[in-house]
């Protein structure tokens, strides 16, 4: 119990020793061979704690040629026992790979001391937490050991995490956090690119209406359906959030005061085609606003949004009387 909580570094490199030991008994007579078994065995316990965990473990030398594998890092490489003995790093990796372990193996070289690493397999795009750890003699380092640990299921699951933080359930749009956090970068690359940006404001007209006369799944819906036309209406790269109950928010990326107003009656046209289409008791009805972000004259997001809602229920109160 004592030797399996000896870490992964020191296994190894008492692992090594043994090897060390164990070639000079080899060349010794008879009465060494009681020691040998005793070396040999405990190799045997060293080899099968370090073979036992999910885990790669690889040792390289201050030349980068590879010195141990585990049985879980031969499988990874498709290797055969012992094929990998001597040859390179460079032998099984891909250039860009190659690099940045290079790059990383030489800290530890020059330091002495251990350094974390995520890394991202480019031959199949799995993720892995990778410590590298020096092995000393006489202070020397004179080769790293690495372990490294697949957490391709951890980061598929944070990415799922982030996913959910950000994403409106219902409609499958950002929400008002993914908005923010969207946005605040925008504004951020407008405010140094020095570019305008256009941000378009709109609520569903009579939404409390419909969830009383109808009742709510008839209000979700009328959600969905909104959030449809607006994906379709605007490209793929545009931000598009429900930012609060009935409430709609999008920023065309790229769109100047040139085209502004084309996009803006495409979004009306969009509306009037799924009325003439649909075949409920009532029509979508949306007011929208615009606000615009001068890069000259910069403004938070907060501001923005006071400034396109302002101008939304101008848009209500002009359809109301007109």
């Amino acid at each position: 119990m004592k030797d399996e909580k000896k870490t992964k570094k020191q296994l190894i490199s008492e692992l090594i020793e043994l090897r060390q030991k164990i070639a000079e008994f080899e060349k010794g007579d008879d009465e060494h061979r009681q020691l040998r078994k005793v070396l040999q065995e405990s190799e045997e316990k060293y080899r099968s704690l370090v073979e036992s965990t999910e885990d790669s473990i690889y040792l390289v030398d201050g030349s980068y040629n590879y010195l141990f594998m585990n049985k879980k890092h031969i499988s990874r490489l498709g290797l055969s026992d012992y094929e990998y003995l001597g040859r390179p790093f460079s032998d099984f990796h891909l250039p860009d790979e190659i690099e940045w372990f290079i790059e990383k193996a030489k800290i530890v070289l020059n330091t002495g001391n251990s350094i974390i690493h995520e890394h991202k397999n480019l031959k199949d795009g799995r993720y892995f937490l990778l410590t590298l750890s020096p092995v000393k003699k006489e202070e020397r380092v004179i080769a790293v050991t690495v372990v490294s640990k697949d957490i391709t299921e951890y980061k598929e699951m944070e990415e799922a995490l982030r996913t959910l933080s950000l994403t409106d359930e219902l409609t499958g749009l950002y929400n008002r956090r993914g908005f923010f956090t969207l946005t605040d970068q925008f504004l951020k690359l407008a405010r140094r690119q020095k570019k305008g940006i256009f941000m378009l404001y709109a609520d569903i007209d009579n939404l409390k209406k419909i969830n009383d006369t109808f009742g709510h799944k008839e209000g979700d819906t009328v959600l969905i359906e909104t959030a449809d036309i607006l994906k379709k209406n605007y490209r793929e790269s545009d931000i598009i959030a429900r930012i609060g109950g009935d409430e709609f928010v999008v920023i065309p990326i790229g769109t100047t005061g040139d085209n502004i107003n084309i996009i803006t009656s495409r979004f009306e046209k969009s509306i009037e085609i799924y009325n003439s289409k649909s075949k409920r008791e009532y029509n979508l009805s949306l007011s929208y606003g615009l606000a615009y972000y001068d890069p000259e004259n910069p403004c938070s997001i907060d501001e923005l949004l006071t400034q396109a809602d302002k101008t939304m229920y101008e848009h209500k109160r002009y359809k109301k009387t007109s």
